[in-house]
């Protein structure tokens, strides 16, 4: 039960280290993540009041502030955020919530310290979806702060909008202006390629990113990144997870249901991202792989190149191309590193593959296997996308001859089902996810269980066939056709001749 105040409100205490941290920071920008009832909302609707007490007076004694409340859409907004924010601040005490859209919360009392000023707090409840409409919107409001809610849906954009209307309220012609000003983030575990992993300095950037795009990841110094402890402590027992209490989880003593009843019945990635709060891997639908596990998968570090061995180049075509680059050692394969190309043809994409063998594999030998399409003329010109590899001396060589897909999943489930037939470097965000069930079937609206027969085409979808074409085109798919059991059965030995990247050697 809480403790209740002389005027009868309910006394709020943060519950845990880096919650009371969270709640007393006054940076700029700060963002807590924590898992699932870990306290961090109910702590950013109390940070809000806490703010707008300490806001120094204007001319006639009133301390005024502004704030924005952000979640995507305004059903997640009324049906999560403004119900906790009520629970705190309910109508009957504080006034009457506007429910249009935008909402809007007025609330008006006495300072607490009895000093004679007043608190005018005005609260904006506004869905911003994505940075194209945060640009539009934020630039129609002036305000102190802003405390957006689920930021692992949130791009960075975002935030920075949010941020450059910060500080304009209240005006300094009625006074000192905003005594702080700034905005805070709540989270739980993202998946890895969210901005926020990449300013904490968890993951290095991905290689291809320019000056200019890597800049914008670089934390500021009145930024703070704050983690709380997991729900649960994980220990593997026999190569299967166990869980225990945690004493260090936060908010604990207001969760009705216990972390340890909370996970039953759920899978491991929900455990780790929802109650370990580990930053996660890609998820949806119904995955094309369903055997690969990131634990299983997935090296802790990212390993180097084996000299005297080629580097097995993985294609896929089209203005969304993807380049996987593997290595086949002692029969089990490794992705080393990831190309991805952004609407743009093969004479772009061919020139920056070039250029990643030279800086990354210097002196090895490559294969290149590519999906048939990519040899293939259309009615509009007869140079195809192979032709432009070859014309940069490589050879791009099909990985099938019909592109049945039953064969190109079979063969990649095959590798994945050996003990080390696949290790994924920790670098590949996008080889990961993809693998993770970012390559999936799309559910069927309305059906219990069914999916779409098909792949659904996506960014993830490019690399994932990529990682075929390399695994098909190195071995795999023709010891699958020889040996359908693949009892003992090692990939067989690319056969094909290697491409020197030294200059005049083809």
């Amino acid at each position: 039960m809480l403790r209740v105040t002389e005027r009868g409100n309910f006394l709020y205490e943060p519950d845990g280290a880096v919650l009371t941290e969270f709640f007393w920071n006054r940076d700029r920008f700060c963002c807590v993540q924590g898992p699932i009832g870990s306290g961090t909302s109910t702590a950013s609707c109390h940070k809000l009041w806490a703010l707008a007490c300490e806001q120094e007076p204007d001319y006639d004694n009133v301390r005024r502030t502004r704030w924005i409340i952000s979640r995507e859409t305004y059903k997640e907004l009324r049906e999560t955020t403004v119900k906790t924010w009520l629970d705190w601040f309910p109508e009957d005490i504080w006034g009457p919530f506007i429910r249009s859209e935008p909402m809007f919360h007025h609330l008006k009392r006495d300072h607490p310290s009895n000093d004679g000023t007043k608190i005018d707090c005005e609260v904006i409840f506004l869905a911003i979806p994505d940075a194209d409409v945060a640009e539009q919107v934020c630039a129609s409001y002036e305000i102190t702060g802003f405390f957006k809610n689920e930021g692992q849906f949130t791009e960075k954009e975002v935030i920075d909008e949010l941020i450059s209307r910060c500080g304009r309220y209240p005006s300094m012609k009625n006074g000192a202006g905003a005594t702080w000003f700034g905005g805070w983030m709540d989270m739980n575990a993202p998946v890895e390629g969210h901005w926020v992993p990449y300013m904490r300095g968890d993951i290095p950037l991905p290689p291809e990113m320019t000056e200019d795009e890597a800049m914008a990841y670089e934390k500021p110094p009145n930024w703070k990144f704050l983690t709380q402890p997991p729900g649960l402590i994980e220990k593997i027992v026999d190569g299967r997870p166990q869980y225990e209490f945690n004493p260090l989880a936060e908010n604990q003593k207001w969760l009705k249901e216990p972390y340890l009843e909370k996970i039953q019945g759920k899978k491991k990635v929900w455990i780790d991202r929802r109650v370990l709060n580990k930053v996660g891997l890609y998820m949806a639908g119904k995955a094309v792989y369903p055997t690969f596990s990131e634990a299983e998968h997935v090296h802790d570090r990212d390993h180097d190149p084996v000299e005297g061995l080629p580097i097995i180049v993985g294609l896929d075509g089209g203005r969304d191309p993807a380049a996987a680059f593997l290595q086949n050692v002692n029969g089990g394969w490794r992705v080393l590193s990831e190309l991805i190309g952004d609407n743009e043809s093969a004479a772009l994409f061919a020139p920056r593959v070039r250029r990643h063998l030279a800086q990354k594999y210097p002196g090895f030998g490559a294969e290149f296997w590519g999906d048939p399409r990519m040899l293939d003329r259309t009615q509009a010109t007869e140079v195809t996308a192979g032709d432009v590899f070859d014309n940069l001396g490589m050879k791009i060589l099909p990985s099938t001859s019909d592109n049945d897909p039953d064969t190109r999943r079979s063969t990649v489930e095959s590798v994945l089902e050996r003990r080390n037939g696949l290790k994924v470097n920790k670098s590949c965000l996008m080889v990961k996810r993809a693998l993770a069930g970012g390559y999936h079937y799309a559910k069927i609206k309305g059906t219990a269980g069914m999916y779409s027969p098909r792949p659904v085409k996506n960014s993830y979808s490019h690399i994932a066939e990529a990682v075929e074409n390399a695994l098909i085109g190195g071995g795999e798919g023709y010891a699958l056709i020889t040996n359908p059991t693949r009892e003992k059965k090692q990939p067989s030995k690319p056969r094909k001749r290697k491409v020197s990247l030294r200059r005049g050697r083809r």
